[in-house]
């Protein structure tokens, strides 16, 4: 009786062992499967690029070996001849024009504005008066402090003498030398702040933006006008550290204008040692020549710095070079059984600028490389240059 109750028990046990076991082999046999999959897929992936490159190598041949199509069709083109040349590679930088002497002016004490000789605008040398603060009273101090200096320097002398000649007494000498010292103190004290009511041009130059009217009232340290000097104009640009060897002092480079229209072949005056470690560049500088009164501080410039040079590069135009499964080709212009035809030449790229490409190897020296209509080529077309 007992063993009657346990057998359905023993029945569900067994097969839920089953079904365990065909699961893990179903998903042994899924993974399998998969694998076996995505190397069948390889495979054909595979073929298929193959396929592809045997079907472009017929279709070249074919059109070669048709000589029928190939007397039917001749495709204008136009073609250079590629000799060795030089080659230049450049880096282009975007920098700001600065001024060596740009100087916003501020009072040096405190007073109303009485006259402002200056105009915004206006070319000023050194010393020149911009603006002039009310000094009616600082003046007659100063013509009081330089008549009590005067008569100080003479009483001082004259004891001066005397006293060498053991005239008089030491006290008298001492006081006299005392008035004399303290009204020299005094009369630069005061001439010292008359002449801060003048706020003069520190530098030769434009005089700028001009901040205050007369009549105002200035407080110490109060901007009052910019003079910037046009004549000392530079450009400042950041170059990446990985070209820290490709440029020196005295290096030449072309700066240009963008909004301007100006371009100038400058000599790089100063390169930073220092590497700037937020963006890993370094600083370059170019003096201007200031032949232009357009130039201003502030304004954008670029710079092109020379990085590479090939004096016997073999170039050709950018556009030229193409591209198949088997990697960059251009069309030569060949001669066969008499004719012009166009073949496939396979090469290596170096350097591009401009509209230039430099060819490092599968190129030879007077080559005719077609230029323009390689877009309608196959290799083996027949072809006609200009004049032909």
């Amino acid at each position: 009786m007992p063993s009657a109750l346990y057998a359905p028990l023993r029945n569900a046990l067994v097969l839920l062992a089953l079904s365990g076991f065909l699961a893990a082999c179903n998903s042994a046999g899924q993974n399998d499967g998969l694998a076996a999959k995505k190397e069948a897929l390889a495979e054909k992936e595979q073929t298929l690029k193959e396929l592809k490159t045997e079907i472009s190598d017929l279709r070249a041949d074919i059109k070669r070996l048709d000589t029928v199509a190939r007397r039917q069709k001749v495709i204008p083109v136009q073609a250079k001849t590629v000799r060795p040349q030089p080659f230049d590679h450049f880096v282009k930088l975007t920098g700001t024009i600065k001024s060596e002497e740009n100087v916003l002016l501020s009072a040096e004490s405190t007073g109303r504005v009485e006259a402002i000789p200056a105009e915004e605008g206006q070319m000023v040398k050194k010393g020149d008066v911009l603006v002039q603060l009310k000094n009616d009273a600082l003046r007659n101090q100063l013509q009081e402090a330089q008549a009590a200096f005067e008569l100080a320097q003479t009483t001082y002398q004259r004891r001066a003498s005397l006293w060498k000649d053991s005239i008089g007494s030491e006290i008298q000498y001492l006081q006299a030398k005392t008035n004399y010292q303290s009204a020299q103190s005094r009369l630069e004290q005061l001439r010292s702040r008359y002449e801060n009511t003048f706020i003069k041009a520190p530098v030769s130059g434009k005089v700028d933006n001009i901040q205050v009217n007369v009549g105002e009232f200035l407080a110490m340290g109060q901007p009052v006008v910019r003079v910037i000097d046009l004549a000392h104009l530079y450009v400042e640009a950041e170059l990446s550290e990985g070209y820290l060897e490709d440029v020196a002092v005295g290096d030449s480079v072309e700066v240009s204008v963008p909004a301007l229209g100006i371009t100038q072949r400058r000599p790089v005056t100063f390169v930073s040692q220092y590497i700037n470690p937020a963006n890993r560049s370094f600083m370059v500088r170019v003096n201007l020549a200031t032949n232009s009164q357009r130039l201003k501080p502030n304004l954008l410039a670029e710079v092109k710095v020379r990085d590479y040079h090939n004096p016997q590069a073999l170039v050709v135009p950018a556009m030229a070079v193409q591209r198949d499964l088997k990697g960059p080709y251009l069309f030569a212009v060949q001669q066969k059984d008499g004719k012009d035809v166009a073949e496939k030449v396979y090469v290596e790229r170096g350097r591009s600028f401009g509209n230039n490409t430099e060819m490092l190897s599968g190129l030879k020296p007077g080559t005719q490389v077609v230029t323009s209509g390689f877009n309608q080529l196959a290799s083996g077309d027949l072809v006609a240059l200009p004049g032909q």
